[in-house]
């Protein structure tokens, strides 16, 4: 027999699925932000930046993902 508790499994879901999202949206602020000073600072050669912003925008594809997902 199946459960009839399905609403609620849901909405956990979805709460969970946000959560992540506004985790990986910290975690881009965050980097960013490192990024940014090292940059200014001049301690960051051009290769490390363009992969540290490549890890960014990787972490804000799966962002949009949950968030399209989420709507």
């Amino acid at each position: 027999m199946a459960s009839k508790r399905t609403v609620g499994r849901s909405e956990s879901d979805r709460r969970q699925e946000a959560e992540a999202v506004l985790e990986l949206s910290r975690r881009a602020k965050a980097e960013v932000a490192k990024l940014l000073k090292r940059n200014k600072a001049g301690t960051v050669t051009q290769a490390q930046l363009k992969i540290g912003l490549e890890e960014v925008d990787e972490g804000l594809k799966q962002m949009l993902a949950m968030v399209r997902h989420l709507l």
